[in-house]
């Protein structure tokens, strides 16, 4: 019978237009939260207005190859999310860590190194959700699948350079002057590689997501 009660005492608060205290709008939110409501929530700024659930990727109702890039490139951000331990380790260091004394504290200080450290250690990796490294599996794995006869090696690696780059929006002129590629075969290669794999997932009847 707490709940029923509750629930009166709360709206009868709201009816009479008096301004509750934080500590009261904190008790009013823990007991609608244990009542299972949404509404009336309390947020940083207040009580939080419903939010109505949407759908946040917009997927077409066939494959193209403007869908096919953005599955790679998604495919590839993802990716880089990933924690390091599912990834090639690479070289690391064994030293151990420094200990600063106050001088160099102060150093540091002075040279704005302190507040670039402290933003480095509190960065926060947003890890991917499963769907999400579900559709980067499957979107990674189209070149091997689609383009790896010899006659599409090129084609192949424009389409997977072509997703890298946008992903991480990386100079795409310089990066075509380093592997020394004019920018009109590198957009023709990866095109024709996105509409190979587009018809193929057509043609093998793969849903669409």
């Amino acid at each position: 019978m707490k709940a029923p009660i509750a629930a009166h005492r709360d709206a009868s608060d709201r009816s009479n237009g008096r301004e509750l205290s934080l500590a009261e709008r904190a008790e009013l939110a823990a007991r609608a939260e244990l009542r299972g409501e949404r509404a009336g929530i309390l947020g940083a700024l207040g009580e939080a207005a419903p939010v109505a659930v949407r759908r946040m990727r917009a997927v077409p109702d066939r494959w193209s190859f403007l869908h096919v890039m953005a599955r790679m490139e998604e495919g590839f951000r993802v990716l880089s999310r990933l924690p390091l331990p599912t990834r090639p380790r690479g070289y690391i260091n064994s030293m151990p860590h420094y200990l600063y004394d106050r001088g160099d504290l102060n150093a540091q200080l002075e040279t704005r190194e302190l507040e670039r450290l402290a933003r480095l250690r509190n960065r926060v990796r947003i890890l991917p959700s499963p769907a999400e490294i579900g559709r980067m599996e499957e979107a990674l794995r189209w070149p091997s699948l689609y383009l790896s006869g010899q006659e599409f090696h090129h084609v192949a690696r424009a389409a997977n350079l072509g997703a890298l780059w946008a992903a991480f929006d990386v100079d795409i002129d310089k990066a075509l002057q380093r592997i020394k590629l004019t920018r009109r075969a590198f957009n023709a290669r990866s095109l024709q590689g996105y509409r190979i794999i587009a018809r193929e997932l057509v043609r093998r009847r793969v849903p669409v997501r």
